[in-house]
């Protein structure tokens, strides 16, 4: 379908595997409405999608889901609204400083954003082989000019300078996001608060002195 250079060929892709993904999902939610609604799980046990998978096996992804805040799965993205990633690993091995993240994308195959437990300051404990454990990301999802988004999830051991990835797995959920309300500029909206400065046009200060002729202010 297409040619040229890796790094824009696999965008494309990426992209064109992303909208087949959401465009399934949304008729999944349709004949199926009740699933978006269901209850809330700790251990997560299903990968919706796997583009590519690599990792070194000592510990492996068991499931990935996207969620409100209550815990049950969304069938779509809202802007500027919280949502939680739940991701459930398993060990393979003895893990003595496992990590476990996520990597969020455009529908374009771009890089939004990651987080993992070591960078947010969330050591995990030891894992030995076959523990299972749940990780919760809470965040804020903002305004975003997008079609779709991403979720990317990875286990790894070790430290954020030296690690070795245990199981990565590309696009494992993709969610559509509903569009904004009012116009959008750019690829997304900061959280904004506006106010009037009112100190313009006041009373010029104690330390301030009107000079003579033109009437301009002199210091």
């Amino acid at each position: 379908m297409a040619q040229g250079k890796t790094e824009r060929v696999v965008s494309q892709y990426l992209a064109a595997m992303a909208e087949k993904d959401a465009h399934y999902q949304a008729l999944d939610v349709v004949h199926h409405p009740h699933e978006a609604n269901a209850a809330p799980v700790e251990i997560v046990d299903e990968i919706p999608n796997i583009d590519h998978r690599f990792g070194d096996g000592h510990a492996e992804i068991l499931g990935i889901a996207v969620c409100d805040e209550s815990g049950h799965r969304l069938s779509m993205l809202a802007p500027d609204s919280a949502i939680v990633v739940r991701v459930s690993i398993r060990a393979k091995s003895n893990l003595d400083r496992p990590i476990v993240g996520i990597v969020f994308r455009d529908q374009r195959g771009v890089d939004l954003a990651g987080s993992n437990t070591e960078s947010e300051g969330y050591p995990l404990p030891p894992l030995m082989a076959g523990d299972i454990s749940t990780v919760d990301f809470h965040l804020n999802i903002p305004t975003l000019y997008s079609t779709s988004i991403s979720f990317s999830p990875a286990v790894a051991n070790g430290t954020l300078e030296r690690f070795n990835v245990c199981d990565w797995i590309d696009n494992a959920v993709v969610l559509q996001m509903t569009p904004p309300e009012g116009p959008m500029y750019g690829h997304f909206r900061f959280r904004c608060r506006v106010e009037l400065n009112s100190r313009i046009g006041t009373a010029p200060s104690a330390g301030l002195k009107v000079g003579p002729g033109a009437g301009a202010p002199a210091l």
